[in-house]
């Protein structure tokens, strides 16, 4: 590629970020009046990935155009020729470019979402041994997360004591909690305390029983994945080791016959 022909894929790339940019931001100002339910939508995934703190849907969908158009830019730019292949690889670097964020953000909800059924059963045992102990639910909570290592489960409950100390009534400070982590196991959990506390019923034993169930989901998810350990070594199994095997086996015969005809 000629030194004229980079500054021109390069002036291009520009002008098309810079055309991207502008095209982003009149996507906001219509996507502010009309597609509420997407940015509610993208806040939402970004909630569940615990990124609600750092970025909005606006950003989000800046990062998004972003990344499409550095994508299309370098391809555009390390690309020798012009025609409809250089279009179908920019349009193809485009689409990669403005996937792998969402991709990421997915992998990222989906492993914050197993961090908090692994570690939700702990600490329910903390929250009943402090109930059990004579202390009220707060400063069971509290001494859960002190004594509790940093993770997507810690730093949710610490906001939902926050929202505690802040006015906000207990129920609806933890019913925003399961709304944040939309975590069956721990939606479930939420649901018992609240109904618990309005019906007026200890607390400890609900804390119990939800611990001891929890317990036991865990137990059940590892025996689940024991029993589909067979089955998912099967097709390693079959494409790798066996053919390699086979050929171990069976070269020293086929050479044995071919000399032996």
């Amino acid at each position: 590629m000629t030194t004229v022909q980079l500054l021109v894929s390069l002036s291009l790339a520009l002008g098309l970020i810079l055309l991207a940019a502008l095209l982003c931001q009149l996507a906001f100002r219509v996507s502010a009046q009309r597609l509420r339910g997407v940015i509610a939508a993208v806040d939402a995934a970004l909630e569940r990935a615990g990124l609600e703190n750092r970025l909005r849907a606006q950003q989000w969908f800046a990062l998004t155009w972003l990344f499409a158009c550095l994508a299309a830019g370098m391809t555009l730019a390390a690309s020798g020729g012009v025609g409809a292949g250089l279009l179908l690889q920019v349009a193809l670097a485009a689409f990669i470019g403005a996937g792998a964020p969402w991709l990421w953000l997915r992998d990222r909800a989906v492993r914050r979402r197993l961090s908090v059924v692994r570690e939700l059963p702990g600490y329910l045992d903390l929250i009943t041994l402090g109930l059990e102990a004579g202390c009220a639910f707060g400063a069971s909570l509290q001494l859960t997360i002190a004594r509790s290592a940093p993770g997507p489960l810690r730093d949710a409950m610490e906001r939902a004591m926050h929202e505690m100390r802040a006015g906000r009534s207990r129920s609806e400070a933890l019913q925003r909690l399961g709304e944040r982590m939309r975590v069956p196991a721990l939606t479930a959990s939420i649901a018992a305390i609240v109904q618990a506390e309005a019906t007026g019923v200890s607390l400890a034993p609900v804390m119990r029983a939800q611990a001891l169930r929890g317990t036991q989901e865990r137990f059940a998810r590892a025996e689940k994945r024991a029993m589909e350990a067979p089955v998912k070594m099967l097709a390693p199994l079959v494409l790798c080791i066996f053919p390699c095997t086979f050929i171990v086996i069976g070269f020293p015969i086929a050479v044995r016959l071919f000399w032996g005809f």
